[in-house]
């Protein structure tokens, strides 16, 4: 149940991690010329960019959570169960990719949304398990210098688009999604994103309690645009709005690490919630540090 949030004028882009994993994450770093292998395939892939950012291993496979390139373009992926529609089978004269390495083939080979947009149609999102075994339906958002964006698997086939309300959780699709906050804002379904940011700001009802993927859209959309987050520290006190406490109630789904990411100074914040430990690594110094070793920071 996780959600992000971005605040383009700053270069942030801030989410809680709450997907359960049956391996840790950590805050790890990917020189460029790392090689990796998607899950059911044979094609050995070697990424052109350097990356930092939440990540777990499995078998030596590393599936990015989000992360942060040496381009400035970040990422991170969401669960999207149910709407996801992925192909069972590789297009003819595609690279086949499980919904878990797409981020990695994403951020680990382009330098803008733009560029990545223009690649999509060379690869296929099949619906296939990972290393451990298991399906994740995802949807991803994006961040560069231009703005904040989403990829969604609809009709087969992955969709980019804008995302100028700057902020994300889980199913059901964005347009699902927007149409669900302008019911709740009193607004038309038909209203423009400059409408629906003008009604928040006008708006005196309460946010909506609870934690599902919707409630917490509508808790983040009022958020960003009712009083926009300036630095850090106030995008931080939203994270903390939305994070999952681990508690019996809470045994597998519940707030792993938050996440702060700087796409200008591509710099990493990693709030490890089971330690209580930040741990901070700029992508620049890393690559200047070990150029060709991955590190990993436990």
């Amino acid at each position: 149940m996780c959600t992000v949030m971005t605040i383009d004028q700053q270069h942030l882009l801030g989410r809680t991690m709450d997907f359960p994993p049956r391996t840790p994450w950590h805050l790890t770093y990917l020189p460029r010329g790392y090689q990796w292998r998607a899950a059911q395939m044979t094609t050995t892939h070697s990424n052109s960019r350097a990356l930092l950012g939440g990540m777990r291993v499995v078998d030596g496979h590393c599936l990015v959570g989000d992360a942060v390139n040496d381009a400035g373009l970040a990422g991170a992926e969401l669960f999207f169960p149910v709407a996801a529609d992925y192909p069972t089978t590789v297009r003819p004269g595609t690279q086949g990719l499980t919904p878990q390495d797409f981020i990695m083939w994403a951020l680990g080979n382009h330098a803008t949304v733009r560029e990545l947009a223009a690649d999509l149609d060379r690869v296929t999102v099949i619906d296939a398990r990972w290393y451990d075994g298991q399906r994740y339906p995802f949807h991803w958002l994006l961040m560069d210098q231009t703005g904040t964006y989403v990829i969604e698997p609809l009709g087969d086939r992955l969709h980019v688009r804008a995302n100028p309300l700057a902020v994300f959780t889980n199913t059901p699709a964005l347009d699902d999604q927007l149409a669900r906050l302008a019911t709740y804002l009193e607004q038309p379904v038909t209203a423009t994103v400059t409408q629906l940011a003008q009604a928040i700001a006008t708006s005196n009802k309460s946010l909506p309690t609870g934690g599902n993927s919707v409630q917490r859209f509508i808790q983040a959309a009022c958020c960003r645009w009712g009083r926009t987050p300036r630095d850090v520290a106030d995008l931080l006190a939203f994270l903390r709005l939305v994070t999952v406490p681990h508690t019996p109630a809470h045994a597998h789904n519940y707030t792993h690490y938050q996440a702060v990411i700087d796409i200008a100074d591509q710099r990493y914040d990693f709030h490890d919630l089971h330690s209580g430990v930040v741990v901070s690594w700029c992508l620049t110094k890393l690559m200047m540090e070990s150029p060709t070793t991955p590190r990993r920071f436990e």
